[in-house]
C-alpha cells in the first residue's frame, strides 16, 4: 500500500475520534438555566479538553512517525491499525471517567488504554525502525531511540497515576494532565532532536545528488 493512503486513512481515524469526544458533552441539569448547565458540565469539559490534547498529541505523533517512514509492508499496515483501534477506544474511558466523576475503576481503564497507545506506537516505530525495514538508513541511531524514549516514557507516568488512583484519585490526574504539557509546550529538548535528524538526512540527500 502507498504510504499515502496510509496517512489519509490514519488521518480520518483520529478525525472521527477527536469528534465522537464531544459527544459525551450533554445539558444534564433539569430546570437549570444556561449558566448552571455550563458549570454542572464543567468535569467533564475538562476530561473532554485533556482527552482532546491527548488523542491531538497521538496525532502529531503519528504523523511526525510517518515522515520518516519510506514505505510499508503488511505487518506495519495491520500494526498501525492495532494502534488506530486502541486510539478509537479512547472516547469510553473517557466518558466513563466523566460519568463515575473519575471513579479509580474509570481511572485505571484510562490510564490503561493511554498505556497500551503508546506501547503499540513504538511497535509500530520498532518494526519501521528494526534494520532499518521501511525508513531511511540515513536515520541517526541515535534519533531512533530517543523516538522510543517519547514513546514509551509516558508509560511510567500512567502507571503511577493507576497507582495513586487507588488512594489520590486528584494526583492521579494531574499526572496524567502534565504528559501533554511536556510535548504541547515549547520543548528544545525535543525540537532540537528532531531538526538533528531532518538535517542529517537532508544532507545525505545533498551529498547523494552531488556523487
Amino acid at each position: 500500500m502507498n504510504k499515502t493512503r496510509l496517512e489519509a486513512f490514519s488521518d480520518g481515524v483520529f478525525a472521527i475520534v477527536i469528534t465522537l469526544l464531544v459527544l459525551d458533552i450533554r445539558p444534564d441539569l433539569p430546570g437549570g438555566t444556561g449558566w448552571a448547565m455550563f458549570v454542572h458540565a464543567g468535569p467533564k469539559i475538562l476530561i473532554y479538553a485533556l482527552s482532546f490534547i491527548l488523542v491531538g498529541l497521538y496525532w502529531v505523533s503519528h504523523h511526525n512517525m510517518l515522515h520518516f517512514v519510506e514505505h510499508t509492508d503488511r505487518l506495519f499496515l495491520w500494526l498501525n491499525l492495532l494502534l488506530l483501534l486502541v486510539v478509537a477506544f479512547i472516547p469510553y474511558p473517557a466518558a466513563l471517567l466523566s460519568s463515575t466523576h473519575a471513579d479509580t475503576g474509570s481511572l485505571c481503564i484510562y490510564v490503561a488504554t493511554l498505556s497500551l497507545a503508546n506501547l503499540l506506537g513504538a511497535a509500530v516505530w520498532f518494526h519501521a525502525t528494526k534494520g532499518h525495514r521501511l525508513v531511511s538508513n540515513r536515520i541517526p541511531p541515535d534519533f531512533v531511540k530517543f523516538v522510543y524514549v517519547i514513546h514509551l516514557a509516558p508509560v511510567g507516568v500512567y502507571l503511577l497515576a493507576g497507582l495513586l488512583a487507588w488512594q489520590f484519585r486528584e494526583a492521579s490526574l494531574f499526572l496524567v494532565a502534565l504528559v501533554p504539557g511536556f510535548y504541547v509546550l515549547p520543548n528544545p529538548f525535543i525540537d532540537r532532536r528532531v531538526r538533528a535528524a531532518h538535517a542529517a538526512i537532508k544532507t545525505s540527500q545533498t551529498h547523494g545528488q552531488q556523487r
